[in-house]
């Protein structure tokens, strides 16, 4: 059993082992260096016997199936890209009509025929083969007169045998690659061979998962065991087991719980193998599994101390910087308990998730080394250290490198005591001909299961073995020479003057171009949990006092408003005191005056990357406030601070590129931030407008005042002239209201609602303050689609996060979740069942999935509705909820007829389920569009048409492929939405100062007010410009139209350059970023003049959008001369009428006259703000910025970081 106490092991070795995590490569490798003994003679020696033994395969044996199909389609040409994720999801597709199409998504239109030259065995033939016959017919050739005809046959015919032999081909990969279905046929073959058992599947999601492995793991032992008879341990077959297959939590952050549920079923489990004398091995994992897994382990070793079983056993990888340190620590675990342990030493087949994984969290460095060959060189210190240990442990040397398994051996001097492993279907020559050679046992690892369950495991197999760098991917080529293959690693390694990969930045680094990234905490490291509850200790019980800081000497109101935890009534975070009415006077006087000193700008840039600086060193003081006052968990508080620090540093970057003589500040601009990120939000819309050379008044929502306090300290702490940077604390209807709509301000930066969004510009409006800016991001009623060919695991994971991850309340978070029919119950199964294992409770305690929403009214909307669909039957899920102090809502699952059925956002942890046809889901999101919102998007697919088809289609300013959605990275997912979700520019992006600035282009405008005429106008439908503007395009415009400004016409040259073009941005590896732009749809072009609407419409056109335009009949000839349709223009011939306002047909105005006119006019007549402008010299605000965020590694890895 569980030990009584959970005492954490802080002894030298497990301590060493958490200090070597991320130790700099070159000081890995010097560790290393000092572990090897093998002498300069040997070296030698080693590389001229691995040399010999590569001919004679050569020679003797022919290539296993995997290496001939790593060799002919490599996972770095287009071909091999597609195979892979071809037989990553082929199977596990249940309807034919979605196999069809990714078959032909992943086989048309790729270069089949040139892998049919030279001799190829037959299987590699055969299947190329079918590919070039599939492509030619999927293609339905090139002459119309046989298109039809080929169609026809293919329809009928040709794709169920195409399918039928996919279906084939995969199966006979699973025949390869897995050695049975079941472990009773398994032991049925008749084969002299040991091996290492392993039941495919991977990390469980549910307790229903979990169970079926136990059992599984359970039956399976019973079986091998009674097949065994009880012979000599080390030459039966034994049986591996993943940790994280038993437990759906099995992480750190859940360590109580999984010690106490995991553990004893581990050791029935051991009880068992103990009876029978079968070997257990416990499989390694990732890297952030590790410090949980050596707990596990620890307390199987103190259960079983002095066992006189030996067979026991554990996976170490070489590839983790740890790994001689954990050799050392299960030595003297060993030695503690008298075991003899089996440790079996891999090189590990994680390595590129691990590379990105530390690239998101930014860590300080990599868990793993950056080159193959430094893995290599762990790999071989630690076998010397495990080849001294043998009195205790039992070294098992997984391995398909030649090079490696001779040095094992010969550095061995013997063949007692130790032995070599393989993978079933991998390296069976190399290991036959090591085992005459030498002697020594080897072991297969034998994957057990279905066809379907192979997938993951093929595709870790495929990736590993498939990189440049990997000994099976050359070991036939015959342009490598043996003895270039059988190089001295060691000295390789030892005489590199590069320790690290050069093509792999540090993870602070990967983002160096526009900003540094922030650093992070990981909760999944002992040592970095311990070090933050330390520097959180002095706030856990702390209470904050805040006011405004206002630039003026002034009398504070006496009334102080206390802050309650809303996760903990009991618990008092500290008092506000609000602004009145005159000082907020007096802030907005200080601000005009602050406004006209235009010489602290580059002192305000270097502030902000000192407050970068100064948040990271408070971070423990701003994750306190931000758990204590808006009831974040610890995860979503570490993001909290990363976000803000990121905005500091990138907006600091960008505006020495986008303001210096190119654009100029606006004025006073008053930032009013949302609960919701009351740190990072708050943050980044004060550093926008200071970086744009603006003046702010910051106004927070009022539930989380004090930590927009203590951070406006922190930023005049770096630098910030007071006056400059002014907080106003108060309620929103009050304090916000007033500073909003004052007349003497020149934008509003607004997170929050639509509807409050709306009745800032209509305030600003009834006060005569038209030229005011409003940027806002408002909600969003944003969804997923997932298809069959989605992996359930991962559409899972990223459920998870996007619906439940801050209790719900994110403005990008997952409100609609829908899944193609064929998939549904099992989808659904496994979101539902992995659901009910988050943990609800108060964000103090690691453990907590889910924390509280923020307030009562919160509370009374989101269970309200609740409570109604359970009346209707429609909950088909929720975690349960037995906490009486604080505002909680159960993170709940309602299931929907159809997407008509709910028509506003429940800002919450309630996820909305919707079954879809494929037939019908295009007219799904056609209905989805019509709501009006556009923020997020996600889709989980492995069809790229579809993909495109989908993001064509749907209107979200943020779309996010076979991942989460939520989390949007500063600079590198720019983030904001359209119609009732936003006004943009995106928030993180690079446009983003342009709203918060203005091109110092003006162009010309008048006093002249809009007036409407009585008639009724009716606008013709339209379609987008697709003229393409190039050089020779514009200068025939110059020429038509010689009374335009040239500059207009130098600009517009610039401004096509840069709105027609998708843009990447920087992100972590196996990640696709990408910025484009969308025309807004039809532009009022309204002059007044006729020389206006005719720079009005062509800067329309020119960036895809249609036109309503007052453009002479002149120049409208001109322009279809020039090339436009004549549905992209309507022409109005006597201005714009009262109905012309009232149609939905327009997405911008541009007017050069009297503003206040235009905004009288438009007022209530559309839901969503319109831009109006006035200037042709801000063309962002005629566009829809569109990132699209592609996780390139959802079908099984990284293939072009292996490729390096």
């Amino acid at each position: 059993m569980v030990s009584n106490e959970l005492l954490t092991d802080y002894s030298d070795l497990r301590q060493a082992v958490r200090s070597a995590r991320v130790m700099k490569e070159h000081q890995a490798l010097s560790n290393l260096i000092k572990i090897d003994k093998t002498s300069v003679n040997q070296r030698a020696v080693i590389s001229q016997k691995t040399s010999d033994l590569i001919a004679k395969l050569r020679q003797t044996k022919k290539p296993d199936l995997l290496s001939q199909f790593i060799a002919e389609y490599n996972l770095n040409t287009e071909e091999g890209l597609s195979l892979m994720t071809l037989a990553e999801s082929f199977l596990r597709v249940p309807d034919n009509k979605t196999r069809d199409k990714l078959f032909s998504d992943k086989i048309s239109n790729k270069p089949w025929a040139k892998h049919l030259r030279g001799g190829k065995t037959s299987i590699v033939s055969i299947a190329t083969i079918a590919l070039s016959i599939a492509d030619m017919m999927i293609s339905h050739g090139h002459n119309d007169s046989i298109k039809d005809r080929i169609k026809h046959a293919l329809e009928i015919l040709s794709r169920p045998g195409i399918r039928f032999s996919a279906a084939s081909v995969m199966r006979f990969f699973g025949t390869q690659f897995v050695f049975s279905e079941d472990i009773e046929s398994a032991l049925a073959v008749d084969s002299q061979e040991v091996h290492s058992f392993d039941m495919l599947g991977e990390a469980a999601w549910t307790m229903a998962d979990a169970d079926r492995y136990f059992l599984a793991y359970k039956n399976a032992l019973i079986a091998i065991g009674e097949n065994n008879k009880g012979g000599d341990i080390f030459l039966a077959d034994g049986i591996s087991v993943k940790l994280s297959a038993l437990h759906p939590t099995y992480d750190f952050m859940h360590k109580e719980r999984v010690l106490k549920e995991l553990v004893p079923r581990l050791l029935t489990l051991i009880e068992i193998a103990q009876n029978y004398n079968v070997a257990i091995n416990i499989d390694a994992e990732e890297c952030d599994r590790l410090d949980i897994s050596l707990d596990v382990i620890s307390e199987i070793a103190k259960s079983i101390a002095h066992s006189k079983w030996q067979g026991f056993g554990v996976v170490v990888q070489a590839y983790q910087k740890r790994a001689p340190y954990v050799l050392d620590w299960l030595y003297e675990l060993s030695q503690k308990n008298n075991l003899k342990l089996m440790v079996r030493l891999v090189k590990g087949a994680y390595w590129d998730s691990e590379i990105k994984q530390a690239q998101v969290l930014g860590d300080v460095d990599y868990p793993v080394f950056t080159k193959k060959s430094n893995t290599d060189y762990s790999f071989l210190a630690c076998a010397q250290k495990l080849l001294d240990m043998r009195d205790y442990i039992y070294p098992q040397f997984a391995s398909h490198n030649a090079h490696t398994l001779i040095s094992v051996c010969e550095i061995a001097g013997d063949n007692v005591g130790f032995e070599v492993q393989r993978l079933h279907g991998m390296g069976e020559s190399l290991h036959e001909l090591l085992s005459s050679q030498y002697g020594v046992l080897s072991r297969i690892y034998a994957p057990v299961g279905s066809h379907k369950d192979l997938l993951a495991y093929l595709m870790r197999r495929l990736l590993e073995n498939g990189a440049n760098s990997s000994f099976i991917n050359h070991l036939f080529d015959q342009n490598i020479k043996p003895e270039h293959l059988a190089c001295d690693i060691l000295s390789q390694v030892e005489q590199d003057k590069e320790p690290s990969h050069l093509s792999i930045p540090l993870p602070k680094d990967i983002y160096q171009k526009i900003r540094q990234n922030s650093s992070s905490i990981l909760l999944s490291e002992q040592d970095e949990v311990d070090r933050l509850y330390q520097k959180q200790q002095p706030w856990l019980e702390h209470k904050w006092q805040a006011k405004s800081i206002i630039s003026a000497d002034y009398v504070d109101d006496e009334i102080r408003h206390k802050v309650i935890n809303p996760a903990d009534f009991s618990d008092n975070v500290g008092d506000v005191i609000y602004a009145t009415e005159t000082q907020l006077d007096v802030c907005l006087k200080s601000a005009q005056e602050a406004f006209k000193d235009k010489s602290n700008n580059q002192l305000i840039l270097q502030s902000l990357e000192r407050a970068a600086d100064l948040y990271e060193s408070n971070q423990a003081e701003l994750m306190s406030l931000a758990m204590r006052e808006a009831g974040k968990t610890y995860q979503d508080a570490i993001d909290e601070v990363r976000e803000a620090v990121d905005f500091l540093r990138y907006y600091a970057n960008l505006a020495q590129k986008v303001i210096p003589k190119k654009r100029e500040a606006l004025g006073i601009f008053v930032c009013i931030s949302p609960w919701n990120f009351p740190l990072a939000i708050f943050t980044g819309q004060i550093a926008a407008a200071l970086s744009a050379g603006n003046v702010v008044i910051a106004k927070p929502a009022e539930s989380t005042s004090l930590i927009a306090y203590r951070a406006a300290q922190l930023l005049l702490e770096a630098g910030i002239p007071l006056g400059i940077l002014q907080l106003a604390l108060g309620e929103g209807p009050d304090v916000g209201s007033y500073l909003a709509s004052h007349p003497s301000i020149a934008g509003v930066a607004f997170t929050g609602s639509t509807r409050v969004a709306k009745l800032i510009k209509h305030n600003l409006v009834v006060n005569g303050n038209a030229k005011a800016r409003v940027i806002a991001e408002t909600g969003g009623l944003n969804a997923m689609v997932v298809d069959s060919t989605a992996l359930s695991e991962q559409v899972t994971r990223d459920v998870l996060d996007s619906a439940f991850k801050s209790a719900g309340q994110r403005c990008s978070a997952l409100r609609i979740l829908l899944i193609q029919d064929e998939c549904f119950d099992e989808t659904i199964s496994m979101i539902q069942g992995a659901m009910l294992e988050l943990k609800l409770g108060n964000p103090k305690y690691l453990s907590t999935d889910c924390g509280p929403v923020i307030n009562a009214d919160a509370k009374t909307k989101l269970q309200g509705h609740i409570d109604r669909l359970s009346s209707q039957n429609k909950v088909i899920a929720g975690v349960k909820n037995e906490l009486s102090s604080g505002y909680y809502v159960a993170p709940t699952i309602i299931q929907l007829d159809s997407i008509d059925d709910i028509n506003e956002e429940f800002f919450g942890p309630i996820l909305h389920v919707i079954r879809y046809s494929s037939d019908n889901l295009m007219d799904t999101i056609d209905r989805l569009n019509a709501k009006g919102y556009g923020l997020t998007f996600g889709i989980h697919s492995r069809i790229k048409k579809q993909v495109d088809e989908i993001k064509l289609r749907v209107n979200a300013g943020n779309i996010y492929v076979n991942r989460n959605q939520v989390g949007a990275i500063v600079g590198s997912q720019p983030f904001g939405g359209e119609g009732l979700s936003g006004t943009g520019p995106k928030a993180g992006g690079p446009h983003a100062l342009h709203g918060y600035s203005r091109n110092l282009q003006h162009g010309k405008t008048s006093e002249q007010i809009m007036t409407l005429y009585d008639g009724h106008v009716e606008v013709t439908s339209l379609i987008k410009s697709s003229l393409i503007f190039d050089e020779k395009l514009i200068e025939k415009f110059r020429k038509e139209f010689p009374s335009v400004d040239t500059q207009f016409f130098e600009f517009l040259y610039e401004t096509v350059n840069t709105y027609a073009w998708k843009h990447s941005l920087p992100g972590p590896t196996g990640e696709s970023n990408e910025l484009s732009y969308q025309a807004k749809g039809t532009a009022l072009c309204l002059g007044p003049s006729s020389a206006d609407a005719l720079m009005q419409t062509i800067i329309a056109l020119a960036l895809g959008n249609s036109a309503i335009s007052l453009i002479s009949q002149k120049n409208y000839s001109s322009l279809i001369k020039l090339g436009f349709d004549k549905d992209n223009i309507f022409r109005l011939i006597n201005g714009p009428s009262s109905n012309l306002f009232n149609i939905k047909q327009y997405d911008t105005i541009l007017y050069f006259g009297d503003l206040m006119s235009v905004e009288r006019e438009l007022e209530n007549r559309r839901e969503e703000i319109i831009p109006i402008m006035n200037s042709v010299y801000e063309p962002w605000q005629l566009v829809n910025e569109r990132a699209v965020t592609v996780d390139t590694t959802a079908s099984g890895g990284n293939a072009n970081l292996l490729a390096l």
